[in-house]
Order: structure tokens, then C-alpha cells, then sequence
């Protein structure tokens, strides 16, 4: 996009003396006038096409000389970052400073009129010609800079409109001014009279002080009050929660003061707010008060500015020296505490001590940041970029738990780098920078800075050994005292390198505008964003890791058992996993007249989040230390418990280590959460049994075979799940190695493509060996064999015939010849079947089935490209039959599909499924929820496989799945999700589409929707680097009705499965692949001993799976369809196929390939309306009267029937 820049100045010298349309006129108004007007913004929009994401509503209205620019503008309950996605722009109803020219209708200037004075014919001013210069320098593109300033523009909050906020402040300052003190009293005394005279319950800590204390409580008014945090620096963001307005106030003791404080916010009658005692940054010890607008509509009424005030209690920086609260001091005393003992042996209060330093800080912090406002013109720009990605990436909940990264912090680390932090000391970022540059170098100072061993120290007044050694995460502020990330475990700048590391890569996606991926998207639902996921209790009762320095720290045990438990698994887990996070609900705000309730009463939750990293996920040894290290190996065992050993490898060491069994791919894809649920058993007494629910393999049961039907009997089954797909694409080798071997052919055999599900790792059951010998124990429902379609190349020549149904005899020969070879070679038995078609000798015919050892057949076809020109040539002759051309095309098709189309996505699909462990599952999953819902006949396999594909090879905004859960949840978003009537989805199998082809595909979706706008062909539109047009798996089906209806289905499949993984549901997870009937007018009904897929079926029923024994000479000819195993025969399928053949112009028609036993039905509702009768209709009709009541009545039948 480098050159966009220069084309706009041209286009800006060009319009300077050509004259300018009025639209882009306005655009390019200069930037003294009020260029920031909602009408100016939403030009840019358009004129740009800045599309803020991609289900943001389509505006067809254009600005012209009747329109009117705020038409799309939504009302005030909406909220603004929403309002941003959708394409709409907030307008408040208390806009009283619009801009004066909204009103106005827009100017059209007559053809050959200038006007000197006319705004419209100004030249670009220098400003604006160099912004336009600077933008592909500043930004990433001209196009990336409209979008952030469009989006700066929605999430900015407007400070002129909080007039109320204003008011009520200023209230609240002359209130605490005039607050009368307070005598001395005793702890009862003020309790007993807050509680039974003013109704507020004291917000003393737990634990609560002892009621024989022997000093005094009193009160004198605060002795000085602030303004800070981010509402004084105007650095506040739209979202939707309220935003924070802090207000600081010095008092000596927090509990008291802050219940006097409220006492007189009650008294004041002109200030009606509601209060509410809560936690600073989830701290119990820290309370704050809190005044939430009332809604009353008076003057001090602040509920439009959507906001809530906070009162933090504060102390002078001079009150307590640094050596007094140094991270490895002690300030809590417990209990039992020895009056002898010397305070520098007893253990640190790190914690502690920093919650007081930061009460002292507010201030020093504001005047430190505003010092950046100041020399920095795109620091506040900055800020809100930075916040509005935390909060879209699930890291903007540090005031409500104090886990995670908050506005506060990143907005004090961009200050830092602005100061120093980059190589030999010197600045990371410059004052002169745009706000895209101030963010981008942030994110890319945190993606690679080693925070454990390069703590960010701002000021050193303590030494960096000291916060080191008792903080996980060490940000030391300015004044060298306070760290910043005292209450911030590891596990959050895991996250946040995380995180930052994935921005980067967006960043730097050269071509590719990943702005909605960064602002636009929340990021953090459950399932969409871990690959497994733990539901567990609290702990029961205390733990050994809970020892007596940690409750000094955490006086909450489930408090430190959340922070504890992500460093404990961190530890274990190692390089298995990429992250882990650790989410739970806030201590909640409380009324003033309730106390605070404890975590530990209220039975809390506590969801773990696992990211895994596919590469060592699944492997089944956990190597430590060796047994030299005597140290290292005590923790290693302390660790693992039991599970540790002492293990001799294969190079000769010998090292602690630990071993997991798995017997096939699905149990090693489990093994993390044996590992987890082995470290809480360990460690915290928290068993499976007690309610943990670990969310990986749930889904797995649906694609594999019901247990009876996997008995010996049936399949040459010794070992299949161990080698998953390893056991048949090791026989396709062999099967290949022995075709090339034949040689008594006239021509030989050049080469072997794999054209099947089983050979790309995607069919819905790992592919079994058939037991040929024990077929005939089962009924027809048990013994159906999906075919494996090979696709056989002969080398080239010059003899093959001028007829295309020569070229199809002359192949059958060819098979009759290999199986012949094949029967002389070891005895194999090969089947060549002809399928010639009478009614066209053109059509694609024959194949041969072979039954390969140890079980499998493999259903073989020959390609001969001399076919594909003798097929074109009958469709390009103009003086060929009509319908020989037609069934010249349909064969085109098939042979495209067969020998062209398939082999190369098995070949593609094989590469991306080896890359991607967690693909394989995934697509199986997928079909066999298509297959639930009745869908399956409805959209092909390749169709399922590039929509699975796809969230792999374009995962943003996430990282790729790593586990089949995660995989099929992406899916479902993806479908839920996906605007298919106005985008295309590109699928990039083979990893090198340029972005050329990506726009060819882009102008032909674009010019397919234009010609078919009723999307009779590629409703779906998927198209990839060798189908531009969608035309290879998507052209005919599905339709758009069907692709409707599966939105509908992942609309509700998706919200399931997030609830069930919140509530620990597992019970639930069939409704997954139940499909509601409801909706279908009837159902067909099949005998399931007719179906020969039956023993397919999720829950199939064993009397028609397995056959009865009888006596010998009742068991001759039982069979309708003889003993022998049937393959690729689905006389459901057939039937089906006949249906839609018969009355697809009269209704739809559903079905479940893996071992539906049904067929339900749909009207189509246009043969249900009555019509004029004519000859030729397409269906039997009869004359019918309506008799008075509207019901029709029909000659034939009896008077007395009647059909509504």
C-alpha cells in the first residue's frame, strides 16, 4: 500500500483544478474547519470503504442532495464500541453542540460553475497534502489510519456532555469539605451507631477487628482531595461497562472514614446517588466506595454519561518512609505471633505493604503520565488503542480481580518506553510518533522483553533484588517504591505476551487490514479461545501450598488458591501448553448497610483455560532433572508425587521423569488433563469426584463406532484406534508399490492418487479393516464398507481412440487386466464392475474394487485425459444434439470431479491435516454434525473439509486450534458467524495465494452475486487458489435455503456448548448432534434392518446390528442381500436420490448419512399456494370447490372429506 499515498495526492492535485464532487469534496475539506462532524465521518467511511467489520449492517443510502447524513446515526442506549461493529454512530440525546451546518442538506455544483469562494473547489491545504505523505509511514496504510481515527472517533468520550458529571463532582468536593469531625469513639460505639442510626455496616477487612482494640476511632474532614486516574488525562473509553471517574481523599484509616464519607453523601439531599462499598483492584483490604447515579434527572443526575464515581482512600507519599514498606519487610503480625521474635526473621508482606505505597501514588502517577500527554501530541490516541485491545483481547478486568493487565499499567509502560527501554539505554518510542506507531512499539516491547529477567523499573528508591525476589511481575513506578504488578501473578504477562505476540503478527501481515482482528473482535469467549477447559470447585479445606507467610498475603484461601494454581500448572505442564488462564467472578460490590461476603461462603467457581501447544501436548514422557541434581530432583518429585520415577533413555541418561499411557491418538490428546487433574488431587485435595469437569474429549464418542459394533466379529480389529489412520494409509502404499509392480500391461501404470476421506484423514470413522470371514454373523445393517477411491494414471500415448465411448471400453479392459495381474500376484479377490448407462454412452463408467488386505477395498478408477478434450469438443460442437451436450457436461463434471478436483484436495488436504494435528478431528466432528442435523446430502465432504480448513489456515483472531473442542467450536462461530451473502471465504490451502488471486477472487464473488442475485449457484461461496469461482465443491448445493438453516443450527449449537462448559454440563453434550423435527412437515420412517449404514447411528439399537442365531438349515438365504459384506451400497442413499430425482421442485428433503434411519420432509411453501391449472404442471391434480367454511372439497372423494 506504499504507493496509495502518492495516488491521493494526485488525485487531490487533479480534483484542485478539475473540479471536486461535493462526497469527496467534504471528505477533503480542510482540517480547520470542523472536519469531525458525524456527516464528515461517515464520508470517510464511505468514501474510503472502511469497513468496520465484517457483520456491521451494509448502508445503501448515499449522500446526496435529499439525504440526510445522520439517517444511521442510533440513539443513545446503544452502546458505542456495538455501535462501531454495526456501522452505526452515537448521537446523544442531550446533543446540545452539533455541529451548525448538520442541518443542512449537501450542495451539488452545476456542470462548468466555479465559484471562487466555494469550499468545494479549495486546494488541499499543506497539511492535509502532507498528512497524506506521512500516512504509509506513520501507519500501516492510508486505509488502516481512516479506520483508527474512525474508531478513535467512536470509543472517545466526549467531555463537553458530562455537565451532570461535572456538577455531581463538584457537589461531592464542597460536601467533604464541610463534613463536620467526628468525636473518639470505640470500635462498638461506631459500629453499634453506623449500623442502628445511619444503616452502614462498617467495611472493615476479615479479619475484622477485635472488639477489645484499645484505640479509638474519630474523624476530621479529608485534607485534600483529587481528581485522578484516567478522567483528569482524558484518556476514558467507551465500552460496555461504565467507565471509572476516581476520586482520591486523603484520610488516615480507610474502613471508618470511607462509612462517614457515605453517612454524609446520604445527608446530602441534592446529591441523590446510590451507594455501594467494593474492593480496589479485588483487594479485600482495600475498600472503596462507590456512587452510582440515581436516575432521578436532576441536575447532578450523571446516568447518560454512563459512569460510576469511585472514592479511593489515599495517603501522603511523606506519611511512611520506603525502608518501612521495602517489599521484604514484615507488617502483619498473626495471631500467635512472638513479641520476641527479631521482625527481620519473620517472613515478608509484599503484598501488603505494596497496597499501601499505592494508596500514596495516585497523584505522583497522574502527574507522571500528564507530563507524557503533554510532550507526546498521540499518547492520550495511544491510550485508548491500547485499552480498547486489552478489553477486546479479555485483559481489561484488573480493577474488578487484579489478575490481569489494565489501561493504567499500559498506559505507565508506553510512558516508560517513551522514556528510555529500548537498546543502550535509550528511548524505545519518540515523542513524535502517531498513535498506530506508539501502540505497535508497545506490543512489540512486550511480545519480546523478558519480564522475569528484565523487571521495568521507572525509578529505583528500593533495589530491583528486593521486588524481585518477592513479586512474580516486577513494574516499579517512578517514585522507585511501588510496583505497579504487585497483585499481578505471572500467568497475566504470560497472557500479555501472548497476546502481543499474536498483534505483532497481525502487524506485520503484509496486505492483509487486520484492524477488525485487533479493535473490532472480543476475543475471549471459553471455548473459542482455549483448547481445554477446567471447571473446578474451591478447595474444601487448606492446603500445604497455603502456608502461614501465604495468608499474610491472601487472607482469602480461594483467593490465593486461583492465584496459586496457574504457577503450580505452569510448572507441570511446561512446553505443553502456550498458556494457561485462570478466570473466576469478582468479589462483588455489596450494599452499605451489608458486610462483604468471603469467597469461601459463597462456593466459588474457578475456570482454567489451557492453550496447547500441539507439538509436545501429546507426547508421553515428561522429562526432569537428573538424579545427580539432588535438589532438583526433591522438587521434581515433590512436584509429580507418585508419578515421578527414576528412568534410564536410550542416550544413556538417567533422569526423573514421568511416564503417561496412551493407547491410541485420542487418549495421548488427553493426556494434559490427566496431568492437571493428577496436580489437584496433589496438591489441593481437589479430586475428579468432587465436581471437576474437564472439557477436551467429550466430543470424541461421536466418531468413533458404538462400542458392539467393534467387537472382533466384525473388523480385523487388532489395534486400529492404536494406529488411527497410520494402519490404512500404510496399506494404500503398499497397494500403490504393488501397482506399479504389474508389468505385463500395454501400458503402465504411472502413478496412484489417493481421491478419498479415509486417505486425507477426514473420514468421519477411522477406517477399519473389514473381517471378510465374519460378515456374515451380522445383519445388513452391520456390514456395509465405504469404498476407497483410488484414482490410476497410465503413462502417456498416442494410441488411444477419437471416441469417448471407446476411451471408456478400452479402460474397462485395462481394469479386467490389472485384476487379473492382481488375482495371479497373491490371490487378491478384485471385482471390475462396468456401469454403462444406456441412455448415454459419454458418461464416466467402470471401476475396480479391490479387497486388500488386511480388510480394506480399494474402489480404482482410470483417468485418461484424452477423455477431457473429446468431452469438450462434443460441448464446443455447434452442431451436436442438445441433450448429447448436456450429458457431455454433466460428464465433464464427474470427470472433474474424480480425476482432477479430488485428487488435488486429498493431496492439499493431507499437507494441511499434517501440519494441523487437531484438523483430522475436527472435520470429522463437523461432518457428523452435518450428518445429525439431516444435512448431509446437502453439503459434499470437500465443502466441510475447507470450511474446517480454514480456521486453521486463517485461525485470526485467534492462534490455530490444538484441539478437536476448540476446532469445532471455530467452526460453528465460523458459520454462525460468516455474512455468505456478501462475502466470499477464501480458503488458502496451499499456503502461497497471492493477493492478486485473492482480489480475482473477491471481483468474481462480486460479479456471481450481480449476475445470480437470487444465489441459485455458490450460496456458498468457497473458493481457493485452483477454484476461483467456486465452482468445484459449492457451485449446485448447498442452497441458499440450506445454508440458512445451517446458521440457524451453529447459532444455537454454539451458545449450548458455552454453557454447558460454564456450568460443567456434560450431561448435555448429545443435544449437540440432535436435530428439532419441528420444523420438517413429515418424516419417512425406514426399517433399520433395510439400512445398511445403520450401525452408523449415534445410538443404534443392537437387534438390528447384530444378526440372531438360528438353526442351520433356518439361517439359509435369511439375507435379502446374500453374506457378503456390501460395499459402498446404500440403498438409502439410492432412494433418496430418487426423491429429490422425482420432487425436488416440491419439497426438500433430509437425511443422516451415518445411519439415519429416516428421511424427513419439507413443502416447498410455492406448492402450497394455489395457482391457475394448466396443462403440463408438473404433478396430479383434481377439481376442487371451497365450500362457505374455506375448506376445499374434492369431487372424487366423499362429500363429508374435507383437506384444509
Amino acid at each position: 500500500m506504499w504507493w496509495l499515498g502518492t495516488v491521493c495526492y494526485h488525485i487531490f492535485v487533479f480534483f484542485s483544478f478539475f473540479g471536486i464532487p461535493p462526497s469527496v469534496s467534504k471528505l477533503m475539506a480542510p482540517s480547520k474547519r470542523k472536519s469531525t462532524a458525524k456527516a464528515d465521518r461517515i464520508a470517510v467511511a464511505k468514501v474510503a470503504k472502511v469497513v468496520l467489520n465484517s457483520r456491521r449492517t451494509t448502508r445503501t443510502e448515499e449522500i446526496g442532495n435529499d439525504s440526510d447524513p445522520h439517517q444511521a446515526i442510533s440513539d443513545d442506549d446503544e452502546d458505542l464500541l456495538m455501535a462501531a461493529t454495526t456501522g452505526k454512530y452515537d448521537s446523544h440525546e442531550d446533543d446540545g453542540d452539533s455541529d451548525e451546518n448538520d442541518d443542512k442538506k449537501y450542495e451539488y455544483a452545476q456542470p462548468g460553475h466555479k465559484s471562487e469562494g466555494s469550499h468545494y473547489y479549495q486546494a488541499p491545504t499543506s497539511e492535509e497534502i502532507q498528512g497524506l505523505k506521512e500516512a504509509s509511514d506513520l501507519f500501516k496504510s492510508n486505509i488502516f489510519k481512516l479506520e483508527i481515527e474512525e474508531l478513535l472517533a467512536e470509543v472517545r468520550i466526549d467531555y463537553s456532555k458530562l455537565k451532570p458529571l461535572e456538577a455531581a463532582l463538584h457537589q461531592l468536593k464542597a460536601l467533604f469539605d464541610g463534613l463536620p469531625d467526628e468525636p473518639d469513639a470505640s470500635l462498638t460505639h461506631i459500629k453499634s451507631q453506623m449500623s442502628k442510626k445511619y444503616k452502614i455496616s462498617i467495611p472493615f477487612p476479615d479479619p475484622q477487628p477485635s472488639s477489645d482494640i484499645q484505640y479509638t476511632f474519630g474523624f476530621k474532614k479529608p485534607t485534600a482531595i483529587h481528581l485522578v486516574g484516567s478522567f483528569p488525562l482524558k484518556t476514558l473509553t467507551r465500552s460496555r461497562d461504565r467507565f471509572n471517574v476516581d476520586v482520591a481523599v486523603e484520610m488516615p484509616t480507610r474502613a471508618y472514614y470511607l462509612a462517614v464519607l457515605a453517612k454524609g453523601i446520604q445527608s446530602k439531599h441534592d446529591l441523590n446517588v446510590n451507594l455501594e462499598f467494593s474492593t480496589f483492584n479485588g483487594d479485600c483490604r482495600r475498600p472503596i466506595l462507590i456512587l452510582n447515579p440515581s436516575g432521578d434527572k436532576s441536575d447532578t443526575d450523571f446516568t447518560k454519561s454512563k459512569c460510576i464515581i469511585r472514592i479511593l482512600p489515599s495517603i501522603p507519599t511523606t506519611l511512611f518512609p520506603a525502608s518501612r514498606l521495602s517489599p521484604s519487610r514484615n507488617n502483619v503480625r498473626q495471631k500467635d505471633h512472638n513479641t520476641h521474635t527479631d521482625i527481620n526473621m519473620l517472613p515478608a508482606t509484599p503484598l501488603y505493604n505494596a497496597s499501601i505505597l499505592q494508596d500514596s501514588t495516585f497523584t505522583s502517577n497522574l502527574v507522571y503520565l500528564y507530563k507524557h500527554v503533554k510532550a507526546c501530541p498521540a499518547f492520550v490516541d495511544a491510550c485508548l488503542l491500547g485499552k480498547v485491545w486489552l478489553r477486546q483481547r479479555g485483559m481489561a478486568s484488573y480493577e474488578q480481580n487484579g489478575s490481569t493487565m489494565n489501561g493504567f499499567v499500559w498506559s505507565m509502560i508506553m510512558a516508560y518506553l517513551l522514556d528510555g527501554g529500548g537498546t543502550n539505554g535509550g528511548k524505545k518510542l519518540s515523542s513524535g510518533y502517531s498513535c498506530y506507531q506508539l501502540m505497535k512499539g508497545t506490543i512489540d516491547y512486550i511480545a519480546q522483553h523478558d519480564f522475569d529477567q528484565s523487571p521495568i523499573v521507572m525509578g529505583n528508591a528500593i533495589s530491583d533484588e528486593k521486588f524481585r525476589e518477592n513479586f512474580e511481575v516486577v513494574i516499579v513506578d517512578p517514585s522507585g517504591k511501588v510496583n505497579l504488578a504487585a497483585g499481578m501473578p505471572r500467568a497475566a504477562v504470560a497472557q500479555l505476551k501472548y497476546e502481543a505476540r499474536l498483534a505483532q503478527k497481525y502487524f506485520d501481515e503484509y496486505g492483509e487490514d487486520r484492524f477488525d482482528t485487533l479493535f473490532l473482535t472480543t476475543v475471549n469467549e471459553l471455548p473459542l479461545y482455549y483448547d481445554n477447559i477446567a471447571r473446578l470447585p474451591a478447595p474444601s479445606k487448606t492446603y500445604p501450598r497455603y502456608t502461614a507467610a501465604s495468608k499474610l498475603g491472601h487472607i482469602d484461601l480461594f483467593e490465593h488458591f486461583a492465584r496459586d494454581v496457574s504457577s503450580l500448572l505452569a510448572m507441570g505442564l511446561t512446553n505443553r501448553v502456550h498458556l494457561i488462564g485462570v478466570h473466576h467472578e469478582p468479589l462483588q460490590n455489596w450494599a452499605i448497610y451489608n458486610s462483604p461476603t468471603p469467597n469461601d461462603s459463597k462456593n466459588p467457581i474457578l475456570i482454567i483455560g489451557i492453550i496447547l501447544n500441539p507439538e509436545h501436548a501429546t507426547r508421553l514422557v515428561d522429562q526432569g532433572p537428573p538424579a545427580e541434581d539432588a535438589t532438583a530432583s526433591a522438587a521434581f518429585r515433590q512436584l509429580w508425587g507418585d508419578k515421578a520415577e527414576l528412568r534410564r533413555f536410550k542416550d544413556g541418561s538417567i533422569l526423573e521423569s514421568v511416564v503417561w499411557d496412551a493407547k491410541d491418538t485420542e487418549e495421548r490428546g488427553l493426556i494434559v488433563g490427566r496431568a492437571v487433574q493428577h496436580l489437584l488431587q496433589l496438591h489441593y485435595g481437589i479430586k475428579p469426584i468432587d465436581g471437576v469437569t474437564y472439557w477436551a474429549g467429550q466430543l470424541n464418542p461421536f466418531i468413533n463406532l458404538s462400542q458392539p459394533l467393534s467387537a472382533p466379529t466384525k473388523h480385523s480389529n487388532d489395534g486400529t484406534r492404536n494406529l488411527g489412520f497410520g494402519r490404512i494409509m500404510s496399506a494404500f502404499d503398499q497397494f500403490s508399490k504393488q501397482l506399479r509392480t504389474l508389468d505385463d500391461l500395454p501400458i503402465p501404470v504411472a502413478n496412484i492418487s489417493p481421491a478419498s476421506p479415509a486417505l486425507r484423514y477426514s473420514s468421519v470413522f477411522l477406517p477399519e479393516p473389514f473381517n471378510l470371514s465374519g460378515s456374515s454373523l451380522f445383519s445388513n445393517a452391520a456390514r456395509y464398507i465405504e469404498p476407497i477411491d483410488v484414482v490410476i494414471t497410465l503413462e502417456g500415448s498416442t494410441k488411444w481412440p477419437e471416441d469417448v465411448a471407446a476411451v471408456q471400453q478400452i479402460k474397462t479392459a485395462f481394469l479386467l487386466r490389472i485384476a487379473e495381474q492382481l488375482r495371479m500376484l497373491g490371490g487378491t479377490k478384485v471385482i471390475v464392475v462396468d456401469e454403462a448407462d444406456a441412455a448415454s454412452d459419454v458418461l464416466l463408467r467402470g471401476y475396480m474394487d479391490v479387497f486388500y488386505s488386511p480388510g480394506f477395498v480399494f474402489r480404482c478408477r482410470i483417468q485418461q485425459d484424452r477423455e477431457l478434450i473429446l468431452l469438450q469438443r462434443i460441448i464446443d460442437d455447434k452442431n451436436e444434439k442438445p441433450w448429447r451436450k448436456d450429458m457431455a457436461d454433466y460428464a465433464l463434471r464427474q470427470y472433474n470431479l474424480h480425476f482432477a478436483n479430488g485428487p488435488m484436495h486429498t493431496f492439499h488436504l493431507q499437507n494441511v491435516c499434517n501440519r494441523f494435528p487437531s484438523l483430522s478431528s475436527t472435520i470429522r466432528l463437523m461432518k457428523r454434525w452435518f450428518g445429525a442435523h439431516l444435512l448431509s446430502s446437502h453439503i459434499c465432504d470437500e465443502l466441510v473439509e475447507l470450511l474446517c480448513a480454514h480456521v486453521f489456515l486463517d485461525p485470526q483472531p485467534w492462534r490455530e486450534p490444538a484441539s478437536s473442542l476448540a476446532g469445532f467450536a471455530r467452526v460453528l462461530h465460523l458459520l454462525s458467524n460468516w455474512n455468505w451473502k456478501n462475502e466470499a471465504l477464501i480458503v488458502d490451502l496451499e499456503g502461497s495465494m497471492s493477493l492478486a488471486t485473492k482480489d480475482r477472487i473477491r471481483d468474481n464473488f462480486k460479479n456471481s452475486r450481480a449476475r445470480d442475485q437470487s444465489m441459485r449457484h455458490a450460496a456458498m461461496f468457497v473458493a481457493t487458489a485452483r477454484d476461483l469461482e467456486s465452482k468445484h465443491w459449492s457451485w449446485l448445493a448447498p442452497s441458499k435455503v440450506i445454508v440458512a438453516r445451517i446458521q440457524i443450527l451453529s447459532r444455537a449449537a454454539l451458545p449450548l456448548l458455552t454453557n454447558m462448559i460454564a456450568e460443567g454440563n456434560e450431561s448435555d453434550i448429545k443435544r449437540l448432534y440432535v436435530t428439532p423435527l419441528q420444523d420438517y412437515d413429515f418424516i419417512i420412517h425406514l426399517d433399520p434392518s433395510k439400512c445398511t449404514r445403520y450401525s452408523e447411528n449415534i445410538a443404534p439399537e443392537t437387534q438390528h446390528t447384530r444378526k440372531v442365531q438360528k438353526y442351520k438349515n433356518l439361517v439359509v438365504g435369511s439375507s435379502e442381500l446374500s453374506e457378503q459384506p456390501l460395499v459402498g451400497f446404500d440403498p438409502v442413499e439410492r432412494y433418496l436420490g430418487e426423491l429429490k430425482a422425482t420432487f425436488s421442485d416440491t419439497a426438500l428433503f433430509f437425511h443422516n448419512r451415518y445411519g439415519g434411519n429416516f428421511i424427513a420432509v419439507a413443502w416447498n411453501p410455492a406448492t402450497l399456494t394455489a395457482r391457475q391449472w394448466k396443462v403440463d404442471t408438473g404433478f396430479s391434480s383434481v377439481p376442487v370447490d371451497v365450500d362457505d367454511s374455506g375448506f376445499m372439497v374434492s369431487h372424487i372423494v366423499e362429500p363429508s372429506l374435507r383437506v384444509s
